[in-house]
């Protein structure tokens, strides 16, 4: 084998070893390359309509980093207005590796807080819960927290992501929304007028309390409460339809969640007690192929009209415009 051969076999270890150096500098940092920059992109397609609606409803995130040994490394506030097209955030400078991040837009300390100050290398992921601020009060059926505030909506995202210094990347963390609104109509025949100062409404659930990873916590049961509620009339007849709306709000929703919604009147007559998750979830089946869960953490509005009878009796519901027949002893 001559000289001109071995410098040609030579030059090709030499060219792969270098290809294998690049391959590797992810796990290293040198002083001579500095680490190219990383961004995170959020954006909220987990909605009824599948487009990305983040920039037009978050206004602000904290992101929350964790190494590879779930050890809390840092946390990440920003309002949507200072990030690039609103919803993409510049990384600080991190060590290649794999991290876990934790979002959470919308986040409102008037509404929520943190149950935890995470402390840099010591605290974890598990750390990380977000409550619900209620208030001690009597509710209906014994609760004893009730939330009869409007509400800042809430996001949650998470995601796992193999940082490399010298070569930037842009990770997407797409948001799944933790509160719901619901309006509810009713509507009777025009024999018994209704009136809103004599009606009481209540959602009671055990969802204010979420995990790191969005999971419901275990938690007291609460009743929300409308923060929201008026008289209407739909009819120009003397005599015609009356209808009470009310508006409320309560956290996410769970498939297998006891979700009660009580109507009553002052004097303790019940007009309404349903199991309210098995109603949403009727309207899953008008034309949504996904599972009964994507469809509850898609759908974040809901419309429930109660049409009643001369005696107060419902006899027909609706939500979100679709019609649900009545089985004897739903209500």
């Amino acid at each position: 084998m001559n000289v001109k051969m071995y410098k040609k076999i030579f030059s090709k270890w030499i060219i792969v070893m270098m290809a294998f150096a690049a391959l590797c500098a992810c796990n290293t940092i040198t002083e001579d390359l500095p680490p190219c920059v990383n961004y995170v992109k959020f954006t909220y397609t987990m909605n009824m309509k599948y487009v990305d609606a983040f920039t037009v409803e978050a206004k602000h995130v904290d992101l929350y980093i964790f190494d590879e040994n779930d050890r809390f490394v840092s946390c990440i506030s920003r309002d949507t207005e200072t990030m690039t097209d609103k919803q993409t955030m510049e990384l600080p400078s991190l060590p290649g590796g794999k991290y876990h991040m934790i979002a959470w837009a919308g986040f409102d300390s008037d509404f929520y807080r943190y149950s935890a100050q995470l402390k840099e290398g010591e605290s974890t992921s598990k750390d990380l819960k977000v409550m619900m601020m209620r208030e001690k009060a009597g509710g209906l059926d014994g609760v004893d927290y009730v939330q009869r505030k409007e509400l800042a909506p809430l996001w949650h995202a998470e995601t796992e992501v193999d940082l490399c210094p010298l070569k930037p990347k842009t990770v997407t963390m797409d948001m799944t929304k933790d509160t719901n609104k619901m309006r509810i109509v009713l509507q009777s025949d025009g024999a018994k007028a209704l009136n809103k100062d004599n009606l009481m409404f209540q959602l009671t659930a055990a969802n204010g309390f979420l995990n790191f990873d969005n999971a419901l916590l275990k938690d007291d049961k609460i009743g929300y409460q409308p923060y929201f509620k008026a008289d209407g009339d739909v009819s120009a007849n003397k005599d015609g339809v009356s209808v009470v709306v009310a508006e409320l709000n309560t956290m996410r929703l769970m498939e297998n969640a006891d979700v009660k919604l009580k109507i009553q009147k002052k004097d303790g007559d019940e007009l309404i007690n349903i199991d309210l998750i098995k109603y949403l979830l009727l309207t899953k089946m008008e034309g949504h192929d996904m599972s009964a869960q994507e469809y509850l953490d898609r759908q974040d509005e809901y419309a429930l009209i109660f049409f009643l009878d001369a005696n107060y009796m419902v006899v027909k519901v609706k939500v979100n415009g679709w019609t649900v027949r009545i089985q004897n002893g739903d209500f």
